[in-house]
C-alpha cells in the first residue's frame, strides 16, 4: 500500500502565514527552521539572512526562539546563535 503524505516546504509555509491559518510566530519560526535546517541538532543560523528569507523581523525571531526554548523544542541558544534543537 502507498503512504502519501503532506511535504511543507517554503512557499507552502509562506501561504499558509500569508492567509493567517499560522499566526503564531514561535510555531512559524519551528516549522521555518524544519525546511531550512531538516535533520540538524546543531544549525548555525544567520540572524539577518534568515529573518529576510522568511519575512521576519529580528526582535519576533528572538522572542519566537525564546518561545520554543521555553517550550523545551530549543535547548540552548550559543552567542553565534548556534542552536541545539530537541527532536524527540
Amino acid at each position: 500500500m502507498k503512504s502519501t503524505g503532506y511535504c511543507l516546504d517554503r512557499d507552502e509555509l509562506m501561504h499558509i502565514r500569508q492567509r493567517k491559518l499560522l499566526t503564531s510566530d514561535r510555531d512559524y519560526l519551528f516549522f521555518a527552521l524544519q525546511i531550512d535546517y531538516p535533520g540538524k541538532l546543531n544549525p548555525q543560523v544567520d540572524v539577518d539572512h534568515f529573518c529576510d528569507r522568511w519575512g521576519l523581523s529580528v526582535g519576533d525571531f528572538y522572542k519566537a526562539l525564546g518561545d520554543l526554548k521555553n517550550k523545551g523544542v530549543v535547548v540552548a541558544i550559543a552567542n553565534q546563535l548556534d542552536l541545539q534543537i530537541q527532536t524527540d
